[in-house]
């Protein structure tokens, strides 16, 4: 599955991207959602995130080709 992930570091930086998850189920992406941000960011922005989003993307058999 395709998700769109975005948080804030602080009130000036905000990170969007898109990650991908063998998770169908939005708490196991999430899971891997902060497991992407503490690999990428460190530990300590992953404990101390100003914000969080992680939506799910439904692609359509035409953006799959």
């Amino acid at each position: 599955m395709l998700y769109r992930l975005t948080f804030a570091l602080n009130d000036e930086e905000i990170v969007t991207t898109e990650i991908t998850s063998d998770k169908e189920d939005l708490v196991g992406a999430t899971e891997e959602a902060f497991d992407w941000i503490e690999r990428n960011y460190g530990a300590n922005v992953a404990l101390n995130l100003v914000a969080f989003s992680l939506l799910k993307i439904e692609l359509t058999n035409e953006k799959k080709n």
